[in-house]
């Protein structure tokens, strides 16, 4: 065996050639010095003729598209003009510039099938989204009538068992609450499904501001206290150790995502007891769920809720698609205002820069925790 053979390096002109990527050496004028194999063969073109050609020949952009890749330090994507093809092709371009012999060295890699892939897939999901919110637009824009319409028939039935038509018997009565009742739960349905596609398509409008979060949430505790009352459930709830009153946010969106929760408890809760505390959440927490907070001072910057049913449980099949608007998992047969309402709830949490979590068990219930902030930013 021919050992000084084997241990002898390469040359360079066969590492020039031997490399997987075209190669081209540019003068600073734009003219192309040298090519290996690759880079001639990406061109279907001969060296003889590519030598002295200017770069901008080959590839749409030239000097200026070399300049800009050497400033930038990254791969940019042109357009080329491959010989005897129809279709349009496309290089990913590299650069860097020698000084000292006042070259530019240029590598290419052919992407047209991934950058015409890429390109297909941005357009079609453009369509898709396109097509997305002008549905939700038609449907914000005539929920107004369907809504009515509706309101029509709850203020019909209302009417009917006040005696507005005369004295009803006990069978007319039945069908009348039953269809004022369907009528008030899909009025309360469409909706959560009307904001929902509001909110898909940037329609939804904020109204920020300063309140005082304790003075609301006493509102809301003093609300709600008769309907636990009236099903016998137990309703406890502390907000002591909140150090701070003062909140900047959509007063009314925030009051609807407490109520929300305390809604699902009680349509989906016969039993048992409800707690709804409130507090600033320790540092470890904020680092852990990657909030904003370096220091014990940023925690007075957030509120934590915990809210939690001790009757109330929602199976890991459940607990996977709870925040997920177009869903059809439904074994449990849940009403619909519960899956809705979980979607609000997270949609307006994120608005908010916060989070939301549902953990539920057996024999210990569900709990439904969030935090977002409560400073002006």
């Amino acid at each position: 065996m021919d050992l000084l053979r084997f241990f002898k390096r390469p040359k360079k002109e066969d590492l020039f050639n031997k490399y997987p990527d075209g190669i081209f050496i540019v003068s600073l004028e734009g003219k192309i010095l040298d090519a290996n194999n690759k880079a001639v063969d990406m061109f279907r073109a001969s060296k003889l003729e590519m030598i002295g050609e200017y770069f901008s020949a080959y590839v749409d952009g030239g000097s200026n598209l070399l300049n800009k890749a050497v400033t930038q330090k990254s791969p940019l994507i042109s357009k080329v003009k491959v010989q005897d093809s129809n279709d349009d092709n496309y290089f990913e371009i590299s650069a860097s510039r020698d000084t000292v012999g006042q070259k530019v060295y240029v590598t290419l890699r052919d992407v047209t099938h991934n950058y015409k892939m890429h390109n297909m897939v941005n357009g079609q999901f453009e369509i898709a989204r396109n097509i997305i919110d002008e549905k939700n637009n038609y449907l914000v824009n005539i929920s107004g009538e369907i809504l009515s319409s509706l309101a029509t028939i709850d203020g019909f039935s209302r009417a009917l068992s006040d005696g507005v038509g005369g004295v009803l018997i006990d069978k007319q009565m039945k069908y009348v609450n039953i269809i004022n009742k369907n009528a008030r739960e899909l009025t309360c349905d469409l909706e959560k499904l009307f904001t929902i596609f509001r909110l898909e398509s940037n329609l939804y409008q904020y109204d920020y501001r300063n309140f005082d979060l304790v003075n609301l949430l006493n509102a809301i505790v003093k609300q709600y206290e008769p309907f636990f009352a009236k099903k016998k459930m137990l309703f406890d709830y502390n907000f002591s150790s909140l150090a701070s009153r003062a909140c900047f946010l959509d007063q009314s969106v925030f009051e609807y995502v407490i109520k929300s929760i305390l809604d699902v408890f009680l349509i989906n809760s016969q039993v048992g007891k409800v707690t709804l505390s409130a507090g600033n959440p320790p540092l470890a927490f904020l680092e852990t769920h990657e909030f904003d907070g370096k220091t014990s001072d940023d925690c007075m910057s957030y509120v934590l809720f915990e809210m939690k049913a001790s009757e109330l449980f929602f199976d890991d099949d459940e607990l996977q698609t709870l925040f997920e608007p177009y869903s059809c998992n439904n074994k449990n047969k849940r009403p619909i205002s519960t899956k809705l309402s979980f979607v609000l709830m997270k949609k307006f949490i994120k608005q908010f820069k916060g989070d939301i979590w549902v953990y539920s068990k057996p024999a210990f219930g569900t709990m439904i925790s969030l935090v977002v902030p409560i400073d002006r930013k």
